[in-house]
């Protein structure tokens, strides 16, 4: 194999094994939220729950709460059942860049911002050949909600909706994976 060829599979091999997120902008200037009962570390390397309430429709959400768990994401599982989600909070308001390696299923992405949707992604499809689009809110948020393709649809859900939590989701940027 050329040095050229070596390289080239070795860039992609790389990118390949990234993990669920984009890379954070600046992950160091990540504001420390103190833990709470709703940010206790999950079982099997997965965070929290959390019901996300949206109008009158209730989601389980799992709680991207670490620098871990927001890169990992739903990248590598082979579902998201009806009614289940994740959650990714962010602290101070942001513009965070998803994109979806090793994703075996479509989804939603809905961006909320002070308790209120203010941006949806609707259908985004599963890509499975580089590059790999990103996808991102048109105004900062402090949380996304990612769930099962047409929920968003079926549901009726509209920027401006009102989004509940409980309990309400901490991201912890001193946590270790």
């Amino acid at each position: 194999m050329s040095g050229v060829a070596r390289t080239t599979a070795l860039g992609l091999a790389l990118l390949l094994a990234a993990c669920g997120r984009a890379p954070e902008p600046d992950a160091a200037a990540a504001t420390q939220i103190p833990a709470s009962p709703s940010s206790a570390a999950g079982l099997a390397g997965r965070g929290p729950e959390v019901d996300v309430t949206i109008g009158m429709h209730r989601v389980r959400a799992e709680v991207a709460d670490t620098l871990a768990l927001r890169r990992r994401g739903l990248s590598g599982r082979r579902d998201l059942p009806p009614g289940r989600g994740m959650l990714f909070p962010y602290a101070p308001p942001t513009r965070p860049s998803f994109w979806m390696p090793d994703m075996h299923f479509p989804i939603d992405i809905v961006w909320i911002r002070d308790g209120r949707i203010v941006d949806l992604h609707v259908d985004v499809p599963h890509e499975v050949r580089p590059p790999l689009p990103t996808y991102q809110p048109s105004v900062p948020i402090d949380w996304v909600l990612e769930v099962p393709a047409g929920t968003a649809r079926e549901l009726g859900w509209r920027i401006g909706d009102p989004v509940e939590s409980s309990p309400t989701p901490e991201f912890r940027a001193d946590a270790r994976p």
